[in-house]
């Protein structure tokens, strides 16, 4: 090789490596927390360096406790407000803290009466007590507490649940209904106000969400306040509706509160080929019976509240929270990454995992140059199309691997909602192939595979 020649390679194989640096960086840099929880890591580490020495300082204690809430360390922010809590019974940031815990662990009563003291504590503590008053079914104080923070269509509907009975049943006292298909999300024919519908299922969904075509159709009765209202990592525009019936089954439910809006591109989504998807069986009615999603033999089953599940030794159990009126909890990680709080959902479309795009830019993940964009269901309902990936989840004791998802799914805005951090959303793809029990005694999946 001549000298000019061997120059020439000398530079190429400089340029090459010059660029691969330079995209280490970039990746490196990419491959960050997003600035949120930088801060809020800042803030622990600030926190635990002033608390040096300051054991018996009550202000320093609950910056340190308040800092191990955010970023989900409960163990940690325990330990430390009941120590404030010891030491000064008033402490509002120690009663909003542990109230706020006490909710998580489904505890209303207790969380009440924390919150009670704790109202200056935690700019979140006022909705953290209006969801204690929702579960102790204490609608007409929550109306009044709810019109406090400008919720005025909340307020609406709780000042209705505070003057009817909700949720009557009646009928048989349990149902096994076979879904009509569980891909890419678990729908089942039930009776809307006697009419046969189709709708989903799905665990991230609170009341019943109902598409505002179909509701006019089973003459759903609407009342008048519009409002946010949160579904499966998001927060969608609805209008108050009270279903005089819906039957599942042979079960019959009457007086059921829930949420107008259009469906139509999400139920295409849903169900590109059938008939128009009526909305969604949330949470708050599910909670109301010992649910069964069985992704394996193909069916709901719902059985009395009280029924403990029936399970093999040794079946997979996940422990979950209760976060807000009634969004599911679990923990988890993507990726062998760190440990996640994620919200549990069922029916978004085609779906096992989802994030905003920043979590998954923080563990290297994107939408691969081949991956599909969801716009009908993702641009309706959150505003943004959706980036199709795939990655591996593990939840407790259950790991898979390729799990698809999506990438915007879950907006930005919903990772410090409740004042913690939390960062995705466990959906269908997930669960297939396994028979989950939803125990709301233990606060526990259960997960059949056998």
């Amino acid at each position: 090789m001549s000298p000019a020649a061997g120059r020439r390679a000398a530079g190429a194989v400089a340029l090459v490596v010059a660029a691969l640096v330079v995209a280490a960086l970039a990746r490196a840099e990419w491959q960050q927390p997003d600035p949120s929880y930088k801060d809020a890591q800042q803030a622990l580490r600030e926190a635990q360096r002033d608390t040096l020495g300051q054991g018996g300082n009550a202000a320093r204690l609950d910056s340190l406790a308040v800092a191990h809430l955010r970023l989900a360390h409960l163990v940690d922010a325990r330990r430390l407000f009941e120590r404030v809590l010891a030491a000064a019974p008033d402490d509002p940031a120690a009663h909003a803290g542990l109230g706020k815990l006490a909710l998580f662990e489904d505890h209303p009563a207790r969380a009440e009466s924390l919150l009670e003291g704790g109202l200056i504590g935690d700019d979140t503590a006022p909705h953290d007590l209006l969801a204690a008053r929702i579960r102790l079914g204490r609608y007409a104080d929550a109306a009044v507490l709810a019109d406090s923070l400008d919720l005025a269509a909340r307020a609406e509907m709780l000042r209705r649940m505070a003057e009817d009975s909700t949720y009557v049943l009646s009928g048989d006292r349990e149902a096994k209904v076979t879904f009509r298909r569980l891909s890419p999300a678990p729908l089942v024919s039930v009776k809307l106000n006697g009419q046969s519908v189709l709708m989903a299922v799905d665990l991230g969904a609170g009341d019943l969400m109902l598409d505002d075509f179909v509701g006019r159709q089973c003459k759903i009765q609407l009342l008048s306040a519009s409002g946010q209202v949160p579904w499966d990592g998001i927060q969608v525009t609805a209008r108050n509706a009270m279903v005089k019936r819906l039957e599942i089954g042979g079960i019959k439910i009457d007086n059921v509160p829930g949420a107008v809006l259009p469906l139509r591109r999400w139920g295409l989504a849903v169900d590109p080929d059938g008939e128009r998807i009526a909305g969604v069986i949330g949470a708050n009615v599910l909670r109301h019976f010992m649910p069964v999603l069985d992704f394996r033999g193909g069916r709901l089953e719902l059985y009395p509240a009280s029924t403990p599940p029936s399970a093999n030794r040794g079946t997979p159990r996940i422990p979950f929270e209760i976060w807000g009126e009634s969004e599911l909890m679990v923990y988890g990680s993507i990726e062998g990454g760190r440990r996640m709080g994620m919200l549990v959902t069922t029916a978004v479309p085609e779906c096992g995992i989802a994030a905003p795009p920043e979590v998954f830019e923080e563990l290297g993940i994107q939408p691969g140059m081949m991956s599909r964009v969801i716009k009908s269901s993702g641009t309706s309902l959150s505003g943004n199309p959706w980036g199709q990936l795939s990655a591996s989840v593990t939840v407790g004791p259950i790991s898979r691997d390729k799990v698809m998802g999506w990438s915007g799914a879950m907006a930005s805005g919903e990772l410090w909602r409740h004042g913690v951090r939390r960062d995705a959303m466990i959906s269908g793809d997930f669960f297939r192939g396994y028979r989950v029990s939803v125990d709301w005694t233990k606060r526990e999946l259960l997960f059949e595979q056998d």
